[in-house]
């Protein structure tokens, strides 16, 4: 008589599985690659399953009978206005019996057909082991695309590279036009005498002015329309020792800023930060752009130990991109769709500054 497993089934995490997927995934061959660390516990997964609790996120966990076999986290940007039609595949794993099964596969198809269906994703992206062959071969019979690949962006037994991919459904979300280029200044202003000092809830008013301009909005992720009182929370927020907040000034009055982020609290991410700018449009190209980077790099060196600093540029910003080139910062990848901008969606660039001895480790 042939033996047949119990059918695969799939449904929505919740946080009451924690204790299930940190006994399922508690040794590191069952967890390569992820920002989940092996005997994380069961308040570790309580809380990373706390963050996909948003309506725009998919938490699915993979049943093989009454066991939990699988899981897969997809985060969505609905709190981004201008990402909402992106997220990404932060978490994909099998436990190690159950591979080459079709468990993965069906976990993907399964988030893929939300996006396409009911969360109106147009882009869906991921990381995975830029040395990890079969698994990009996998991302891509499921319409991935290879964008790019970031350097030492994950420690697991030393610091590997990861190959981005991506999928696009062009049906989703459908943009009014081409994005138009950012604007573009067509004389060379003289350098100002620019103060760096850290941001304080007090400067709420003054951010949300400067990022009125279009031009200074466009350059970023903001939009030209937000309250003081929303800079004032994010400020008021924006607190702990491995992130920092810096406005630039002249003669006193705010004309940029810069934000520098742990992109993760998890410690196989610790090493990595990212970078934001924001300079009204009077004072671009006259060297606040460069005292704000200088000042983040200096912190995420010299104080904060990180070793792999990255940003994203829009794609048409060829001013800002040769600012982060002279500054060590590389070419890592183009992100397809990454953002939308006055009615059409902009490509982006990601770069990064990594300490060499990163690279050579």
């Amino acid at each position: 008589m042939t033996f047949s497993p119990p059918p695969l089934t799939l449904r929505r995490a919740e946080p009451r599985d924690a204790a299930s997927l940190a006994a399922l995934f508690d040794d590191a061959a069952s967890l390569p690659f992820a920002p989940v660390a092996p005997l994380a516990g069961i308040a570790a997964w309580e809380k990373k399953l706390g963050e996909y609790a948003d309506p725009g996120c998919l938490p699915l966990i993979a049943f093989r009978g009454d066991a939990v076999i699988g899981v897969l986290l997809l985060r969505g940007y609905s709190g981004y206005i201008r990402r909402k039609h992106g997220a990404s595949v932060d978490v994909l794993a099998v436990h190690a019996s159950e591979r080459r099964k079709g468990v993965g596969r069906t976990l993907v198809q399964a988030a893929l057909a939300a996006c396409d269906g009911f969360l109106q994703v147009r882009r869906v992206e991921v990381n995975v082991n830029a040395n990890g062959a079969a698994l990009m071969q996998f991302y891509t019979s499921l319409g991935f695309v290879k964008e790019g690949v970031r350097r030492a962006a994950m420690f697991d037994n030393g610091y590997l590279d990861a190959a981005i991919l991506a999928r696009i459904n062009e049906r989703v979300m459908p943009a009014l036009g081409a994005a138009p280029p950012s604007a573009k200044r067509t004389r060379k202003l003289p350098p100002v005498k620019i103060a760096i000092r850290p941001a304080t809830v007090d400067d709420a008013e003054a951010f949300a002015r400067v990022f009125s301009d279009r031009s200074t909005s466009n350059g970023t992720l903001q939009h030209p329309y937000t309250a003081a009182e929303i800079w004032r929370t994010r400020l008021a927020s924006n607190v702990g020792t491995r992130q920092i907040a810096l406005a630039a000034t002249v003669n006193g009055r705010v004309i940029g800023n810069a934000g520098l982020h742990p992109v993760s609290d998890h410690p196989r991410l610790k090493h990595v930060c990212s970078i934001g700018v924001g300079i009204a449009h009077a004072y671009q190209g006259r060297g606040v752009g460069r005292a704000l980077m200088n000042a983040c790099i200096d912190f995420a060196e010299r104080w904060a130990n990180y070793g792999r600093i990255e940003l994203t540029v829009h794609a048409d910003n060829p001013r800002a991109i040769k600012l982060y080139e002279s500054l060590g910062f590389v070419h890592e990848g183009r992100l397809r769709d990454y953002s939308f901008r006055e009615g059409g969606y902009v490509d982006a660039l990601i770069m990064a500054r990594v300490t060499d001895a990163l690279v050579q480790g």
